[in-house]
């Protein structure tokens, strides 16, 4: 999290209103447990329109895109993120509930397959609800999803499968060894230089052949 966000004067003043001591600057416990935070989906679809999704009650704009409110995700199906400094590929999946027929005909006619999704996590400011502060914390693709519908229940959910940006990287050795072929998909992008990291624990061998 950004250090600016933990001196943020509006911040600030809500931490006084609702604890009644001030403080000259939080900690991210003492943040995300203000109430004030709130997660954002985007899913971007190949060859389609994107869809951006927020788990608030209400409407946000961030980055020029409204987010419609979509706050039937089940909070403790989402996974608990954490920063690492090498390659992982660690997939994740969340429940969505009161899913309605046209998003589920959508997920499971495969519409949503591969496509791109990106989950935020979003400040506000909690006088106004506007953003103040954003960061990405998990960049994936969806690989499939799941739906329970039951008329004579009451359970009505989705669960949708995502394998991080990194699934490219579950390809036979020989592929994922050339570069060449990552740049083709994803020019520019230098993530490869980290490849030592990813197989560091692999032993590569071969057979000379002296006929």
């Amino acid at each position: 999290m950004d250090d600016n966000i933990l001196t943020n004067p509006v911040l600030l003043r809500y931490w006084a209103l609702m604890k009644g001591k001030e403080k000259t600057r939080l900690s991210i416990t003492d943040v995300m447990s203000m109430g004030v935070h709130v997660t954002c989906f985007d899913v971007l679809p190949n060859g389609s329109s994107a869809f951006f999704w927020t788990d608030g009650l209400i409407d946000i704009v961030l980055n020029g895109n409204t987010y419609t409110s979509f706050p039937d995700i089940i909070q403790k199906s989402l996974p608990s993120f954490s920063e690492e400094k090498g390659i992982s590929n660690d997939s994740i999946n969340f429940k969505i509930s009161n899913v309605n027929a046209s998003v589920r005909q959508l997920a499971l006619g495969g519409f949503l397959k591969d496509a791109k999704m990106n989950i935020r996590l979003v400040i506000l400011n909690p006088f106004d609800s506007t953003v103040i502060y954003s960061m990405l914390m998990f960049s994936g693709f969806i690989d499939y999803c799941q739906a329970v519908a039951d008329p004579n229940s009451p359970i009505n959910e989705m669960t949708v499968y995502v394998n991080s940006v990194y699934k490219k990287l579950d390809r036979q050795a020989p592929v994922i060894a050339a570069n060449s072929v990552y740049q083709s998909y994803y020019s520019g992008d230098q993530y490869f230089s980290l490849l030592g990291q990813v197989n560091q624990s692999q032993t590569w061998r071969y057979r000379k052949n002296d006929s």
